[in-house]
């Protein structure tokens, strides 16, 4: 034999059993797993749905309501999911319906819901020290407009305390002046629930009175401190953050940037729209002097992006007016935020892509800082599917108030004017929701849920899905335009 096939002291010969020694063995098949994004949706989703079915039985109870018995389901159910998704549209008057107890089982509400389920989660993993996954930082990333994974968990631990903080801040605030105006009881409720409202983009009122902040509409003082607690709201926990921690404007981040300029840049728009277009219309803005129609314009641009506060009568408004604000309502705040919408991030992304075309550019390119093609599709997709959504339910309302529509009691812009505000968890109304059928008032129900968790299970799950592709296909043009 070769010298290398030797056999040479220290070598182990290992015999393989025969075949009549081998056995057979049984393989357990494993149960397919649904993928993370799936299942994280579906906790997402799941959630807000215990929370509201939780809102709507405590809404339910006789405690809840000053009417003899128990509310209507459909009224616990409609207003809990209203609170929920921070939405403000109400079928009862929220001030003279509710007891005590049911305010503040709305407040409660309210407070979770612009929390966020998920939030709320993370936050107590961090608290009782348990680590997140890698797969949960990127979720958590999403939710709450994280910029890199590594600043989710000090985000997340600062997002109860900044939250409530704000509100509890608020809150003092509305008390020095509420106090001279109600007994000592009674303003610090009403201090404390607004405050929650205001900062949770919620726009539930329960002054005495008072039709939203119409009556209070000359009270600069409420009026100033409310706007400011939407804005807050509406900003983002981490925008925030980011302002505290960074003064310099040439240390922002793009995010930071385009948030602050878009909503500026929205916000003089609403204003502007509403001064010029509703001079002289006395059931607007046209008994009031000047410089309480710039503080309404200016309060009602800010307040119709995310809440559903309003110093003025939208059922009186001009159609060109609601036009205006309907983009606004769909727009929405900033991403991470309490508000709801598309997202000013997504329209700035948008805008981006589309002015660098316009210039020849041959990629989407903004205060100097290039934009991955991963994030232009992921915002076209989210606007079309969310339009998409928009009109399935205007068509669907269409035919439950079919009747009211012929009768002339309902028109269609009010219909639109509805939906984008369900849609965009804003709030507003031309003062039909009351006057809805029933299936037309399930259909708003479903659209608030739809709107507070859709756009935002939407880009989760594309965020999730993305993977580099190892080939790529040849191109082609086609023709556009």
């Amino acid at each position: 034999m070769m010298g290398w096939l030797r056999r040479r002291r220290g070598d182990v010969i290992i015999r393989s059993p025969g075949w009549q020694k081998v056995q057979r063995v049984h393989a357990r098949q494993r149960k397919a797993r649904l993928p993370f994004s799936a299942t994280t949706t579906f906790l997402l989703t799941g959630g807000f749905a215990i929370l509201i079915g939780g809102g709507t039985v405590l809404l339910w109870l006789p405690i809840a309501s000053t009417q003899s018995g128990a509310a209507p389901l459909l009224t616990a159910l409609f207003t809990a999911t209203s609170a929920v998704c921070v939405t403000g549209l109400v079928v009862v008057d929220s001030a003279t319906y509710w007891t005590g107890f049911g305010q503040s089982v709305l407040a409660g509400l309210m407070y979770l819901g612009g929390l966020g389920i998920m939030t709320a989660g993370t936050i107590l993993l961090v608290v009782i020290g348990r680590h997140l996954t890698l797969p949960g930082r990127i979720v958590m990333k999403e939710s709450v407009g994280a910029t890199t994974l590594g600043s989710v968990t000090s985000i997340i631990k600062r997002v109860l305390f900044l939250a409530t903080a704000i509100q509890i801040v608020g809150s003092l605030v509305l008390l020095a002046r509420l106090i001279t105006v109600f007994s000592t009881g009674e303003a610090i409720w009403y201090s404390v629930f607004h405050a929650i409202s205001g900062f949770n983009n919620a726009g539930f009122v329960i002054f005495p009175d008072s039709d939203s902040l119409i009556g209070l509409r000359l009270d600069r003082f409420i009026i100033v401190t409310i706007g400011t607690l939407v804005l807050l709201g509406a900003l983002s926990f981490s925008v925030i953050a980011e302002l505290a921690r960074r003064q310099r404007m040439s240390r922002w981040s793009l995010d930071t940037r385009l948030v602050l300029v878009g909503s500026l840049v929205l916000s003089l728009l609403g204003a502007m729209a509403l001064f010029f277009i509703e001079q002289g219309n006395p059931a607007t803005l046209g008994d009031v002097d000047r410089i309480d129609q710039i503080s309404d314009s200016f309060f009602q641009s800010i307040a119709a992006r995310t809440a559903g506060f309003s110093t003025v009568d939208f059922g009186a408004t001009r159609m060109p007016t609601n036009l205006v604000f309907m983009l606004l309502m769909f727009i929405g705040g900033a991403s991470g935020s309490t508000a709801g919408g598309v997202k000013v991030n997504t329209m700035m992304v948008l805008l981006a892509a589309a002015v660098t075309s316009l210039r020849g550019r041959p990629h989407p390119e903004i205060f100097r800082r290039e934009l991955a093609y991963e994030q232009v599709a992921r915002a076209i997709t989210l606007v079309l599917l969310v339009a998409l959504t928009l009109l399935t339910f205007l068509l669907a309302l269409m035919i439950t108030e079919r009747q009211s529509i012929d009768s002339g009691q309902f028109l269609f812009i009010d219909l639109l004017f509805e939906s984008v505000s369900a849609l965009g968890t804003t709030g507003l109304s031309t003062g039909i929701t009351s006057d809805l059928t029933t299936g037309g008032k399930l259909l708003i129900t479903a659209l608030m849920y739809v709107g507070r968790l859709g756009p935002l299970t939407i880009v989760l799950g594309l965020a999730l899905r993305e993977h580099r592709a190892v080939y790529r296909y040849a191109q082609e043009t086609v023709r556009i335009g």
